[in-house]
């Protein structure tokens, strides 16, 4: 018996004839994604989520942070509320892309304020992490986003 894997199912054959089953790793994997990326996708929502909320109730600690950094504590609630649009928009399916571009912009400032700083490594390098994981759950979560991604479609 011979099995050949040209995708998402295996065709075997066998001396009757050929006949096709599912993979079931292909079948797990393709469960297991959309969970995985949930689950990321949450995490991230609630850490910047809080961030947001900080923002919007421009609480002593974000204003704080926000004049250490060189931003007037007029720019706190701006922030906030682009950092909270962002979150709201990625958690929901239909928006999720508009949602990752806001907040990859958003943490791309980060990084240029943490530059100007001259804020350790880690510093800097944390806002990357954030978007790259927001993206890594975006493309687990979404299929489209997948096939996009894997076609160049």
């Amino acid at each position: 018996m011979t099995i050949d894997a040209p995708g998402p199912t295996e065709v075997v054959r066998t001396a009757a004839g050929q006949h096709s089953e599912p993979a079931p790793w292909r079948a797990l994997a393709e469960r297991a994604a959309p969970v995985l990326g949930w689950i990321v996708t949450l995490a991230i929502a609630a850490n910047l989520g809080q961030g947001a909320f900080g923002q919007l109730t421009e609480s002593e600690r974000s204003v704080g942070m926000f004049e250490a950094i060189g931003y007037p504590a007029s720019a706190v609630l701006l922030i906030g509320v682009l950092q909270a649009v962002g979150v709201v928009l990625y958690v929901v399916p239909w928006t999720a892309f508009l949602g990752a571009l806001l907040l990859t912009a958003y943490l791309g400032g980060a990084v240029a304020a943490h530059i100007r700083m001259e804020d350790t490594v880690a510093h800097v390098l944390t806002p990357v992490l954030y978007a790259v994981a927001l993206w890594a759950a975006l493309f687990l979560r979404s299929e489209r986003i997948r096939w996009a991604v894997l076609t160049g479609r």
